[in-house]
């Protein structure tokens, strides 16, 4: 009762969740027949089958993406968490894996194989192919450059280490531009960049990227980055 969404699995049948009953549907595309049904125990909204709605379907799971759930997952307040099912129909019959949480309420989610996410991941950006205008290749380059009152330091981050790292002569009212070089060539491996007081926003730069941030002193004083 109550069907609301239906993805398919490539093998020849179709999976339509149904939000009065709480169940999935399984039925053969063609006869039109109910083979199977498997209860959902939260109300089901959409469903999702990686690569359903596509001529090529991953059709080995169904994820239930269930909806008021008060009494599953601890209260953590107004909005709470969403219980989603992972169900196998590889076989003959449904059958339930795994509960486990959601944040919000999933709409007409698309799910595609890992792998595929795995081998087309960049994993640094190249530092010689840095053409950022303001990007350095190497610590040797790391300088700081006055133009009036605008300030441009030109940052090298590599584990934790900062070039340069000891910046003076900066005066109220200066606009001071950090562009900021992370120099790591390793996987997984960004920087982070703050100064004390700053009241725009932060950075985290990944391995090989270059970022800019900028920064006003209102005062005088030693401000730690």
């Amino acid at each position: 009762l109550g069907p609301l969404h239906t993805e398919f699995d490539g093998n020849g049948y179709g999976y339509t969740s149904s939000f009065i009953s709480s169940e999935i549907v399984k039925w053969k595309i063609g006869t039109w027949e109910v083979v199977d049904r498997i209860p959902a125990y939260y109300s089901i909204g959409h469903l999702c089958i990686p690569g359903g709605d596509t001529r090529k379907p991953w059709g080995k799971y169904v994820i239930a993406l269930n909806k008021i759930t008060k009494d599953r997952y601890l209260p953590t307040g107004p909005e709470l968490t969403q219980s989603a099912q992972l169900i196998d129909i590889s076989g003959d019959k449904m059958k339930l894996l795994l509960d486990f949480p959601t944040i919000g309420e999933p709409h007409y989610a698309q799910a595609i194989p890992s792998d595929i996410l795995m081998k087309n991941s960049k994993k640094i950006y190249p530092i010689e192919e840095n053409d950022h205008p303001y990007g350095i290749k190497a610590e040797k380059d790391a300088r700081v450059v006055r133009e009036g009152n605008v300030v441009r330091v030109y940052m090298s981050q590599i584990r934790t280490h900062f070039a340069p790292d000891n910046i003076e002569g900066i005066k109220v009212g200066d606009k001071v531009y950090f562009h900021i070089t992370n120099l790591e060539q390793d996987w997984d491996i960004p920087h982070g960049f703050a100064v004390k007081g700053m009241q725009n926003s932060e950075l985290l730069i990944m391995p090989g990227a270059t970022e800019t941030v900028v920064w006003t002193p209102l005062k005088g004083g030693v401000y730690p980055f």
